[in-house]
């Protein structure tokens, strides 16, 4: 089908303005009745070019497409790592952009596994790399998950000895608090592996283990990793929403936070799959698995009370335990356990601490301390800021220290404010005005820069020009504050009588 030239249509439209007949027309012409029907329709307008709206997304898109190409962070990671920056959006956004940019995988499909509650859970081993003391180490990381809660419980350790594979189970069974009926394992040494088509070895120590905990124990053939899926895949969770962009101590530090991440971010968090939270499935699995030994379960604690103070601690038997710093002035449930203790605000689980052996010693996690140094970097730029007002900005600067404590840095940011709406010579001699009566506090210099108007509705009256340039002469003299006071101390000895 050829395209009508214009001259065509001009013919077209003349012949049908002259007939008022398709088919005329296409017998005058010599053009299909079709070709004649789309000419004389009306043309629609193209639609002029629409601006694209600006997204919060834009200024971090060079970041985002590092982060997700070169660092291999999930949008979880991501999100953690913009919001430093300034970023302000939402998640949704932010998650759809980084499918656009994270390099495509194929995946081959695999058939769904149901899993009854209480009867199976599933064991393994993954090397992970992370920054310990300040070094790139390989820990060890053995999982345990429960198939149909998903409940996720691991540990690093540095080998992957038989000792710690024990250790490592009842440590997750004494969490839970019970057992599931069978565990199914990889072929691992440790535990037991194919020797033959239907030949299976177990190793005796840890079939004595399995005896005592009352599990059964299925090692899975070589070449069925759909069978293991639910252990599997959240390894890769763990590297690279836990450990990725992360640095740690020790080993310690870093069992210590991954219990912390379990508790308030793994088994708290929506399953991608299941649509449901592992630990309110896991409350419905409890009933289907069996009881401990003994029906042990887990150590009993004492639950106190605290203040977290301005060290950002709390004292426990004449030793001091930190807490996050951000938490200062909260009371804080503190868990007294056998061998540790744990501090809850608003029943969420802040920090573990392991007992202090002295007297009188303080402890503080690093994370702790992480949170500390970035808060009081923020508070050494007010400081900087304000020391730019003057000479006189010093002294009065030790003055709202002295006078007004963990306040200072309140009325810092306060007066700071009036510098950028008066100007900073003003603010500068209201300052050196203030600190002659000894009046340390933020309402003290907006009374002055005010002209002494008490009564002013406005936040931000305006100065009389009397006033402001009264207090541009204060901001420039020479003398100290302290000269005019025994000035002003002379002057009334002699009025006494």
């Amino acid at each position: 089908m050829s395209r009508l030239t214009e001259k065509q249509r001009s013919e077209i439209r003349d012949s049908f303005a002259r007939t008022g007949s398709i088919k005329r027309t296409a017998r005058e012409t010599g053009i299909s009745r079709n070709a004649v029907r789309r000419a004389l329709r009306p043309q629609r307008p193209v639609a002029p070019a629409t601006c694209r709206r600006a997204s919060k997304l834009d200024p971090y898109k060079a970041k985002i497409g590092y982060l997700v190409r070169e660092k291999k962070l999930s949008a979880v990671r991501v999100m953690e790592e913009i919001t430093e920056l300034g970023y302000q959006g939402g998640y949704s956004i932010l998650k759809e952009h980084v499918r656009s940019v994270r390099p495509r995988v194929y995946r081959r499909p695999t058939p769904p596994i149901d899993h009854p509650p209480g009867q199976e859970g599933q064991m393994d081993w993954s090397p992970h790399r992370v920054v310990m003391g300040g070094r790139n180490q390989i820990t060890q990381t053995g999982s345990i998950v429960l198939c149909y809660s998903r409940y996720l419980y691991f540990h690093h350790f540095p080998d992957e000895t038989l000792d710690n594979v024990m250790a490592l189970h009842k440590q997750a069974f004494e969490e839970v608090g019970k057992v599931p009926h069978t565990m199914t394992y990889d072929n691992m040494t440790t535990v037991g592996r194919h020797t033959g088509p239907s030949e299976v070895w177990i190793n005796p120590t840890f079939q004595q283990f399995a005896d005592y905990y009352g599990f059964k124990i299925i090692i899975l053939r070589p070449g069925a990793k759909e069978r293991h899926g639910k252990v599997e895949r959240p390894f890769h969770y763990i590297e690279h929403n836990f450990l990725a962009g992360r640095e740690f101590q020790d080993m310690e530090d870093l069992n210590r936070q991954s219990y912390l991440w379990r508790l308030n971010k793994a088994n708290v968090r929506i399953h991608g799959t299941l649509r449901q939270r592992p630990v309110d499935r896991l409350e419905r699995e409890m009933p289907y698995l069996k009881p401990l030994p003994q029906d042990r379960r887990d150590p009993a604690y004492k639950e106190v009370e605290r203040l977290i103070h301005a060290d950002f601690c709390v004292a426990i038997d004449t030793n001091r335990y930190s807490a996050n710093p951000d938490l200062v002035g909260e009371y804080a449930k503190v868990r007294l356990y056998a061998d540790h203790l744990e501090i809850w605000i608003n029943q969420q689980l802040d920090c573990k601490h392991t007992y202090i052996q002295d007297r009188y010693q303080r402890q503080v996690l690093p994370e702790h301390e992480q949170i500390y140094k970035k808060m009081t970097g923020q508070s050494r730029l007010l400081e900087n800021a304000f020391l730019r007002l003057g000479q006189g900005a010093n002294a009065y600067y030790e003055g709202l220290k002295k006078h007004r404590r963990a306040a200072a840095g309140y009325h810092l940011q306060r007066i700071l404010t009036f510098a950028e709406r008066y100007g900073s010579d003003v603010v500068s001699g209201a300052l050196a005005h203030a600190q002659r009566y000894g009046a340390y506090s933020a309402d003290a210099v907006l009374r002055i820069l005010q002209g002494r108007q008490p009564s002013a509705k406005l936040p931000f009256a305006k100065i009389p020009e009397n006033v402001r340039q009264w207090l541009r002469t204060c901001a420039v003299e020479k003398q100290e504050p302290d000269f005019y006071d025994n000035l002003v101390d002379e002057d009334q000895e002699q009025e006494d009588p």
